[in-house]
């Protein structure tokens, strides 16, 4: 199809980032859709929260190509979807016959194949939707070849997009000669090329069928694979280049996890189980797509992922790499966390606080059954107390903190050492008050100076930030659009979620309300990353722990402002004492109409905005 004509009939593909494999800010993830698209339309950007896929609408010319990478099905384009691809097929097939030979193609090349003797057509939007999934589906619902036939007047490189599914089909198979790409470059030497490949597939073996019953509308591409993959598929699919292989093989030094679950809850698709109250680290190569998020997240660097597997029959099996005995709840008796988390969490915060006794009676406790909560605070974890609110997100606030993180299991402690800094110091943060932000969005110019100065002020390293900008534009059109800058920072909660599921007590309040976090004990297992609905925890490379904004703790127990509200030159970032009624903060919070993000969730943030459209409150 032209490429006028494909720029013009539908939207670009729609994205899902909950389905992204892209990576958190800071991690490199999939880029399986940049690499592809053969008009280099689209861009990826990181935010703390995620990857985030961008289309330009000109570039790109709905050839397909990108959703048909997507090995996460977080693309999905406007026509032809899987479901409709496979029913084509299997209407060819059922007018042809099994044995049949399929001429997967556009409308403009099926007009001259039709001259074809022995091939049906199967007419497509794009030849560029076409994927692994699709081949296979052809072959193992009775078809004998298939035959790519792209039209050359869409000039999409079909041969460098299609190598990859192709070559994979032909491994997966085992026949090398079972799928063919011929341009249709409007001669008869393509059509010859398409009467040869029909020839060559006379009397060719029929893989056996498989059926899928089950298969969901909006299946991804490695629950297809998952479906049409059996034991009588088995080729030496290791001898592929890592690059065109779909899955990843995951390896543990066993001896040296501590079943922090880390990994699982950063994997995108699945394919890491982690259950605390089972003690196992699981995993299933067919839904491995092999990102690497799994390692960048490990903080003991215990994890190894290779591209490609040994025997492609395993790879819908799930297998446990790391096993270890649960400890009972010391209260309630209920399985708990698995024994060696336990001794790693004693270990860490007895070396930082040599306080070991004090902390063990609530280390050993499960959330229902622990004494003492920092700042007062009762429990709130799903399953126990009050739960969660509505509309929690976050991939489900870990999943209900329940069966897939430690997060849920290990309750957030006050340390001994800060118990005895509480006692021994009399200048300590001030109970009667309670530091607040208000952000003025009519102000900001998006100058980044408080991005910079964050940075400088607490040595952040580069690639990573305490405080960032989001720059955004509402409305279309030379007179409705509008820019916004959206600062974020941690929005310093009345109930964080973050601080719930730090399984040591890194994450604390402080008497005025600032939750802080204590790098000594921070087992840089992500719980805390993944528990905050607004992503403002991030992994800190240099020092190898989660890492957030503080208000500058350490500046305001000098009696300074946070530096980020000094160095601000439209001052929109109002700071000051909520409980005090003449404070510049507590004026604003009266006399100005201010948005806390997300404030469905009841997370009673501290940080407010003025003036914050309703498309950006996420």
């Amino acid at each position: 199809m032209p490429d006028d004509v494909l720029n013009s009939l539908d939207p670009p593909p729609t994205f899902d980032v909950h389905r992204c494999a892209g990576g958190a800010d800071g991690m490199v993830g999939c880029r399986a859709c940049v690499d592809t698209c053969p008009f280099g339309a689209i861009t990826a950007r990181q935010y703390h929260e995620g990857t985030t896929i961008t289309i330009d609408a000109w570039a790109c010319r709905r050839c397909g190509a990108c959703t048909a990478a997507c090995p996460t099905s977080a693309l999905e384009r406007a026509f032809d979807p899987e479901t409709e691809l496979r029913a084509a097929v299997d209407a060819a097939l059922a007018d042809a016959g099994p044995g049949s030979v399929l001429a997967l193609t556009c409308a403009d090349s099926a007009v001259r194949i039709n001259a074809v003797a022995g091939v049906t057509p199967v007419v497509l939007r794009s030849t560029l939707t076409v994927d692994e999934t699709l081949i296979l589906h052809a072959l193992r619902s009775g078809a004998a070849g298939v035959a790519i036939v792209p039209c050359p007047r869409c000039d999409h490189g079909a041969s460098s997009v299609l190598a990859r599914p192709t070559e994979l089909a032909r491994a997966l198979t085992g026949i090398p000669e079972v799928v063919a790409v011929v341009i249709d470059d409007g001669s008869d030497d393509a059509l010859a090329a398409v009467s040869r490949y029909v020839t060559a597939t006379a009397g060719r073996r029929v893989l056996e069928p498989v059926e899928l019953p089950h298969l969901r509308p909006r299946a991804t591409r490695r629950e297809v694979l998952a479906g049409l993959l059996d034991r009588d598929l088995t080729p030496a699919a290791a001898e592929l280049p890592p690059e065109l292989l779909p899955f990843g093989e995951i390896t543990v030094d066993a001896d040296a996890c501590t079943l922090c679950g880390g990994c699982a809850r950063t994997c995108p698709t699945g394919a890491l189980g982690y259950d605390p109250a089972e003690g196992a680290l699981t995993f299933r190569g067919v839904d491995c797509i092999a990102c690497g998020l799994c390692t960048q997240a490990c903080p003991e660097d215990v994890l190894r992922l290779e591209s490609g597997v040994e025997h492609v029959a395993d790879l819908t099996e799930r297998r446990t790499l790391v096993a270890d005995d649960v400890v009972a709840c010391a209260g309630c008796g209920d399985p708990y966390l698995p024994r060696r988390l336990l001794a790693h969490a004693e270990r860490l915060v007895a070396d930082a606080t040599g306080v070991l006794p004090s902390t063990t009676a609530q280390l050993d406790k499960c959330p229902s059954c622990k004494e003492v909560h920092p700042g007062g605070a009762e429990p709130a974890v799903p399953g126990h107390g009050r739960g969660a609110p509505a509309g929690m997100g976050r991939r489900g606030f870990l999943k209900a903190l329940g069966a897939t993180t430690a997060g849920a299991a290990i309750v957030p402690l006050l340390s001994g050492r800060r118990q005895a800094q509480a006692q021994a110091e009399t200048s300590g943060p001030d109970p009667s008050k309670r530091w607040s932000m208000v952000i003025d969005l009519e102000r900001c110019i998006g100058c980044h100076a408080c991005t910079n100065i964050c940075k400088a002020e607490n040595n952040i390293p580069l690639g990573a930030y305490r405080d960032w900008v989001e720059e955004h534009e509402l409305g279309s059109g030379t007179h409705e659009a509008r820019p916004y800058f959206v600062p974020k920072l941690c929005n310093q909660c009345n109930d964080p979620w973050c601080l719930r599921a730090c399984p040591t007590g890194a994450i604390y309040r402080r008497a005025d309300g600032i939750v802080d976090l204590d790098s000594s004990i921070c087992l840089a297992c992500q719980a805390c990353m993944h528990a905050c609905p607004y992503a403002m925890t991030f992994y800190n490379p240099a020092r190898n722990t989660a890492d957030k904004c503080n208000f500058c703790a350490h500046r305001i127990d000098e009696g300074l402002r946070p530096a980020c509200v000094d160095i601000c030159p439209s001052q929109c970032r109002i700071f000051g004492d909520a409980n005090d009624p003449e404070s510049p903060v507590s004026r604003v919070l009266a006399n100005r109409e201010t948005t806390a993000i997300r404030r469905e969730l009841g997370l009673e943030p501290n940080v407010r905005y003025v003036a914050l459209p309703g498309d950006l409150n996420r």
